[in-house]
């Protein structure tokens, strides 16, 4: 199966009440975003590497490092490998020289010890078209001007080809603010309604 790398572009708070932030990983030499929600401390510890500052005390993936480093072993390659119902699914392949073992991870853990080994992050082609999200995609076709107040809650009930292309528009306006959270939002419910329309 084909991968494709991916680099860090942002982290960012992602507005709501939760404290989560939103990473996103843009794949190298294009134009296609994959928005990961992450917990704080991940989004601090990844953040923190990405400027090269340390904290006064390791941090947990610190401490993943210099574990693996004290065994003579290092990070290859992080790969993510499956998106299934929202979540991301990815591993650690780590080497000792002779084998390589993978190690099940979530994607925000495997990033912040990717980027501590410079080690580089991958995804499958499959889990890019499946998740990614394309800002070219969106700024053709779509050439008149629609506003659009629709909330997360109502969007579920929609469901014919004019609410549709209501949809597609406040997805364009969502990558052009570079809201990529609620994008990906957006994407998954008009999948939804596409792969409903296909069936009937």
């Amino acid at each position: 199966m084909k991968k494709v790398d991916l680099e860090i572009h942002d982290i960012s708070l992602t507005g709501s009440s939760s404290g989560a932030y939103t990473m996103v990983l843009g794949v190298v030499g294009g134009t296609t975003r994959i928005p990961v929600v992450i917990g704080a401390a991940e989004a601090q510890s990844i953040a923190l590497e990405l400027e090269n500052m340390k904290s006064s005390r390791p941090l947990t993936h610190d401490m993943y490092k210099s574990t693996l480093i004290a065994f003579g072993m290092e990070v290859v390659e992080v790969l993510v490998y499956k998106f299934q119902e929202g979540v991301f699914f990815a591993k650690v392949l780590v080497s000792n020289g002779e084998s390589i073992e993978e190690i099940d991870s979530r994607v925000s853990d495997a990033v912040g010890v990717a980027v501590r080994f410079r080690s580089p992050i991958r995804c499958y082609d499959a889990v890019v078209k499946q998740a990614g999200i394309n800002p070219e995609e969106f700024s053709e076709g779509l050439e008149y001007d629609v506003d659009i107040h629709i909330g997360l809650g109502e969007i579920e009930e929609i469901d014919d080809t004019p609410d549709l292309e209501l949809l597609e528009t406040e997805l364009k306006e969502a990558i052009d603010n570079e809201d990529y959270e609620l994008a990906s939002e957006l994407r998954d419910q008009i999948d939804k309604i596409k792969n409903k329309n296909k069936d009937e």
